[in-house]
């Protein structure tokens, strides 16, 4: 139990020392009081007051010096600590330092705590904190120039409170995403006016750690004080200053004023126990879930528990098999919040740190030990929890090859290659590990595949469309159940082992079930090339029992779009552990096709002699423009963003009747100059095609042209290319004069979608053109 629940018990009130704690408590926030009440009787002089001071920080540090230079003295804090407590500490001029130290701790937790405060805020006050340290230390004032080392000292606190807040941030994060338990745990009383107050110190203790000390007070500062027997009891202390100092700013009346004052003494009173170490969970003997944790990025099992005490230095945790002995005990794998080297000291019910079990082999019955260090002469106290590990592997790690960034467990990670978002199309092979087991009697039963329109972040909201099944339901099945990385979209069938004769008797066979990869088919080729859904056997030994996959919605946006899969994994307790990953599925046709060439339809003549200038000059070009559509449909209209727009591109070749194919490529735009060269790539649609997706969501803006469409100029041919006298360098492209001959254009157009089972392993689209040439000039003309 947290220690600010407990009752207060009166005799915590009534003894000298908290009587006289209280009263200069009081004592010191009389004038800020009265000076209030004084300009409530004046209203008129404190309008004028507010007119000619307008707020700033400067204010606010200075009336929380005013309030705690008059209640924090050394007699305070020495009477603020138990009488064992004071005999052990010694004289207070021994580690004045340290009271100095506190008030600087009560200013921060106030100013902090007086409001909502952002990441940039809390910098802010960390920064005033870090000069009030400073200056107790003997450092000049505030105001002047920093040196280098001071800078570099702020940055690495900045950095630090980074570090600490992002687990914060992520838990919050979660909290909004995944809201649905939310009603319930407020109904059933986990919610009240007190949530998030230990978040906030969970923030400061993963703040000020062994690493950040250096830079709070100065390496040499540090260096001659963290030499004391009470160096760390000092930073507990500064600990529960903070929450004191953040619990005034909070009370709304002396009533919670004197709470508050009543949960400081407490923790200190944690502070100057004995070293204590105790591991809350996992239980002893218990079965652990291994799950993902967002903030430290750990996928393991949460070490809860306490490590405190007078004079605690830090605290480890280790871990071995739970039969192996104690020289087995290893600290890999083992993460502490905040990515601290060690624990630091003061932890009560909380987190210790987390047993990472995706970074080397953990065994399944493990024993987890936390030792608590003191002084060097002062043996540590330690403490063990044996317990087993039920792993949860279920994640989708990708499509097709691309993966997940920045990681399979984000639930927000996208699909990309090269850092660029993938689209995906047709039929798909899904990566991924779908397992769980290990604790006695539970194993995995069944896992399927589901999606969803849209990008969503929590498996259990919505409604989901399931496309594909694996059981393990037979002992043959229950033989191959993987545990390792593999393809998540398989299929069950039968095939005994059959022994050779001789040497073995004939018929000599082993039944065996094997999981076989296949490609789920998200969508038909294009809208015209329907595809057969797939079927296949629960047990393959019983085929008359089939589960059918599901295609994607073919009345919404062409099977296309942003969608989410979801891997739900089925233990034999009826319990189901999720993975969820947000894709691009694009199952749009693709168009390209030529109309004419210089305004001249298919298999009609083109006579050079129209094109050519007198002369005919073979110094210019012979422009001709080459009409026609190279156009792909965005996945979603409106949206120019890849991968919506995933735009491959288009090329163009020209050859002569009898040539090889595809003949030679053409420059883009054109026309170009001998010797023709690069680029022959298009990059940017040409045209409007005659269709488009009919159930297209959202529709396309702006009307669509009726067939045949509008075409575009995909590029300028030169026709001086075909002629051999302005070009002898291509005899195999060329006529000579007089000559007529057949010749076809061919157009290529194509995008980005990743679709393995289409030629190329992406949508594309082919077109000809063929049409006669003459070469109409003159016999014996020269260029």
């Amino acid at each position: 139990m947290d220690r600010e629940n407990i009752p207060i018990d009166p005799a915590e009130i009534h003894d000298d020392d908290f009587q006289f704690v209280l009263k200069a408590l009081l004592s010191a926030y009389q004038p800020v009081l009265e000076q209030d009440l004084a300009r409530a009787r004046e209203p008129e002089g404190l309008k004028k007051e507010a007119e000619s001071n307008p707020p700033d920080c400067e204010e606010e540090i200075a009336l929380a010096n005013r309030i705690f230079d008059r209640f924090w003295t050394p007699e305070v804090a020495q009477r603020l600590l138990t009488a064992e407590a004071r005999a052990v500490m010694g004289p207070v001029e021994r580690w004045r330092w340290c009271v100095r130290h506190i008030r600087c701790c009560i200013i921060f937790g106030w100013l902090l705590c007086r409001g909502p405060r952002t990441f940039r805020a809390f910098a802010y006050y960390l920064y005033r904190y870090w000069i009030c340290v400073r200056e107790i230390l003997g450092n000049p004032p505030v105001g002047r120039p920093l040196t280098a080392d001071e800078r570099e000292d702020l940055r690495t606190l900045i950095k630090a409170l980074a570090t600490a807040y992002k687990p914060y941030l992520t838990d919050q994060l979660a909290s909004v995403e995944f809201h649905a338990g939310i009603p319930e745990e407020i109904l059933a009383g986990k919610i009240d006016c007190t949530e998030g107050q230990e978040d906030a110190a969970a923030v400061f203790e993963r703040l000020l750690t062994m690493e950040t000390a250096p830079a709070l007070l100065g390496k040499e500062a540090f260096a001659a004080h963290s030499k004391e027997p009470w160096f760390w009891f000092c930073r507990c202390w500064c600990l529960c200053a903070i929450r004191f100092g953040c619990c005034l700013a909070r009370a709304r009346n002396f009533l919670d004023v004197l709470r508050c004052l009543v949960y400081y003494r407490r923790c200190l009173r944690d502070c100057f126990r004995p070293l204590t170490c105790e591991i809350l969970r996992p239980a002893m003997n218990s079965c652990a879930r291994e799950e993902y944790f967002p903030g430290p990025g750990v996928l393991g099992i949460e070490i809860i528990g306490t490590a405190t005490g007078a004079f605690c230095d830090h605290y480890t945790l280790e871990w071995k098999a739970a039969a192996a002995p104690d020289t087995d005990y290893s600290s890999v794998g083992i993460v502490y919040p905040g990515g601290a080297a060690a624990g630091p000291c003061g932890v009560v019910n909380g987190t210790l740190g987390y047993l990472s079990t995706a970074v080397g082999p953990v065994p399944d019955d493990v024993e987890v030990r936390v030792c608590v260090f003191g002084p060097a002469a002062t043996p540590p106290t330690c403490c063990t929890v044996e317990f087993q590990i039920f792993r949860q592997r279920v994640w989708i790690t990708g499509i097709e090859g691309v993966v997940a960034d920045p990681s399979v467990l984000e639930p927000a990670a996208q699909l990309t290659s090269g850092g660029v978002v993938r689209s995906f199309g047709t039929a798909l092979l899904i990566h991924g590990r779908a397992w769980v087991g290990k604790c006695a009697g539970r194993e995995i039963r069944r896992y399927t595949l589901s999606y969803q329109a849209g990008f969503v972040l929590d498996p259990l909201a919505g409604v989901w469309t399931q496309f594909w099944q694996v059981d393990y339901l037979t002992p043959l099945q229950r033989k191959e159940i993987q545990e390792d990385e593999g393809t998540l979209t398989n299929y069950w069938r039968y095939q005994p082992i059959c022994l050779p004769s001789p040497p073995f008797a004939p018929g000599t066979c082993f039944p065996k079930d094997w999981l076989t990869a296949t490609r789920w088919v998200s969508g038909r080729n294009f809208p015209s090339v329907p595809i057969a859904p797939q079927s296949f056997p629960v047990d393959p030994q019983v085929p008359a029992v089939v589960w059918v996959s599901q295609q994607l919605p073919l009345p919404v946006n062409c099977q296309s779009g942003k969608y989410t899969l979801r891997l739900d994994v089925e233990d034999t307790m009826a319990d189901h552990y999720y993975d969820i990953q947000q894709v691009w599925f694009d199952n749009k046709e693709i168009h390209g096709s030529i109309s004419q060439l210089a305004g001249v339809p298919p298999c009609a003549t083109i006579n050079l002699s129209d094109f050519a200038p007198p002369g005919p000059d073979c110094a210019v070009p012979w422009p001709a423009d080459l009409l026609g559509i190279a156009y792909d449909e965005y996945i979603e209209e409106g949206n120019g963003a890849v991968p919506s727009d995933n735009f491959g591109g288009y090329a163009l070749w020209i050859k002569k009747d009898g040539a090889p194919d595809p003949g030679v490529p053409l420059p883009i735009p054109g026309p170009g100059a001998p010797p023709w060269g690069p680029p022959f790539v298009g990059g940017s649609r040409v045209g409007n095609p005659p269709s488009r997706c009919p159930t297209a969501v959202p529709p396309p803006i702006g009307p669509i042209p009726p067939p045949p469409g509008i075409p575009g100029v995909l590029a300028s041919l030169d026709l001086r290319r075909l002629d051999a006298v302005c070009n002898p360098a291509e005899p195999g492209l060329t006529l000579k004069r007089g000559e007529c001959c057949g010749y076809v254009l061919k157009l290529s157009v194509w995008d980005t979608s990743i679709c393995p089972s289409l030629s190329g392993s992406r949508h594309h689209i082919e077109h000809h053109f063929p049409f006669c040439i003459c070469n109409d000039l003159r016999t014996g003309v020269p260029g």
